[in-house]
């Protein structure tokens, strides 16, 4: 092509006319001279001549067909276009060399969002074996009454459940798809800015708080319909070493593990296809593996508060805390029941809700008055050739993401009822 580009001075395919402009070329369908062609005009981009075959309407640049368009129109098998307002007036061979890389970029970054689509996919069908191997073990009549008549052993139970099913699936699956030598990607580092981590830890608490108040109202809009979901839940201390254990088994261990498989290795691995879509994937995934129709909202916002937080400080440790502060909250109110009495223990809810997104609110705009410009949400990454809404849809569409997402669909499904649930 550039040959011909050359040998004809920027003249469309079919038109092959003289070097000399002064010499006028012939119409083949009329055998007339026709008038000469000013090179220079139509080289500059949009020209208007007496040429039939080089007649093209007056566009502005801006409405010129862009560099995709004009390549995949060559893939079609279609005629060259003008390309209006680029030099040369159309595509020469640059052009479509640089659309076949930016084609074959947009594949790849497909590919690899398809990849981590597949990774945590695999995540949740790894999980939810481990769910029910674990369940087997409840099933059988001595464990079966230990679980459910002795707090310490349940609590222990939960905290094993919590590391070999959560940890383990998250981490097998990571590996499943990483390169041997590849480093974890986890930044356990100590946040740096101590102002900023405060602030956002406020801002996720008090977003737990606003997420917990949605998830009631769905709840409850459900329950108009006769719809109640149930999920399982320690039941509240009897003496005190009840309370150590609940609180282990609860505002400790999960938050540990559950930051490090969906902050610290899914987000994390993530992030390189921009910092918005890693906080929306990981809290995708985050809901669906919790499995039940009460926690999977609630889980899906509270997420999207975590995730901005600890890209916001890049330190895991700022999820922990929060995701810990959220847990505690319910722990303390069955202290509060175990100590005094429901009406206490409700007051306190209350009380310790109303603080928390107050707090919340002050800190969100001391945050956005001090840390405004920094985009922690901008759009880089390798992906950048695909829009959000396309990565996103690459990632959940993945073989193995589906298989995941409808076996916990029918798991949460199954936690629904017609009974109503006392929680």
């Amino acid at each position: 092509m550039n040959d011909f580009y050359n040998n004809n001075q920027g003249n469309p395919v079919g038109n092959s006319f003289p070097r000399n402009p002064e010499t006028p070329p012939t119409n083949p369908n009329t055998q007339q001279p026709q008038q000469p062609i000013n090179y220079g005009a139509y080289n500059q981009g949009p020209a208007y001549t007496n040429n039939p075959y080089q007649q093209r309407p007056q566009q502005p640049p801006q409405y010129a067909p862009s560099p995709s368009a004009i390549y995949t129109n060559m893939q079609m098998g279609n005629s060259p276009q003008y390309h209006f307002g680029y030099p040369g007036g159309f595509m020469d061979s640059h052009y479509i060399e640089e659309q076949k890389r930016k084609y074959q970029l947009r594949r790849s970054q497909e590919k690899l969002l398809k990849k981590a689509g597949n990774r945590a996919g695999l995540a949740l069908i790894i999980l939810l074996v481990l769910s029910y191997a674990f369940s087997m073990l409840i099933v059988f009549p001595g464990v079966s009454k230990l679980y459910s008549t002795n707090l310490s052993f349940s609590c222990a139970f939960a905290v094993f459940y919590s590391i070999v099913t959560v940890g383990g699936a998250f981490f097998l699956a990571y590996r499943a798809f990483a390169p041997v030598k590849e480093k974890t990607p986890i930044s356990y580092g100590k946040p740096k800015d101590a102002t900023k981590t405060t602030l956002l830890i406020l801002i996720g608490f008090g977003g737990s708080l606003v997420a917990n108040y949605i998830t009631s109202i769905l709840r409850g809009f459900a329950e108009a319909f006769g719809v109640y979901s149930s999920y399982s839940a320690i039941e509240d201390p009897s003496n005190t070493m009840d309370i150590i254990l609940m609180f282990f088994a609860s505002a400790i261990v999960p938050p540990l593990i559950e930051e490090f498989g969906a902050r610290g290795l899914m987000m994390h691995s993530l992030k390189k296809y921009g910092n918005g879509f890693a906080i929306l994937g990981s809290a995708f995934v985050f809901a669906v593996l919790h499995g039940n129709a009460v926690q999977i909202p609630f889980a899906f916002i509270c997420a999207l508060f975590i995730g901005y937080a600890v890209i916001a400080t890049d330190s895991l440790w700022t999820g922990i805390i929060i995701h810990a502060l959220v847990n505690s909250l319910s722990c303390i109110s069955s202290v509060f029941m175990y100590y005094f009495d429901e009406h206490a223990a409700n007051l306190f809810f209350y009380i310790a809700s109303g603080a928390g997104f107050v707090a919340g609110v002050i800190a969100l705009i001391i945050y956005f008055k001090k840390y405004k410009d920094e985009g922690i949400l901008s759009d880089r990454g390798e992906a950048t050739e695909l829009s959000l809404k396309t990565r996103f849809g690459k990632f959940v569409s993945s073989p193995l993401m589906i298989i995941g997402i409808i076996l916990f669909i029918i798991q949460a499904i199954s936690t629904l009822t017609t009974t109503p649930t006392t929680y």
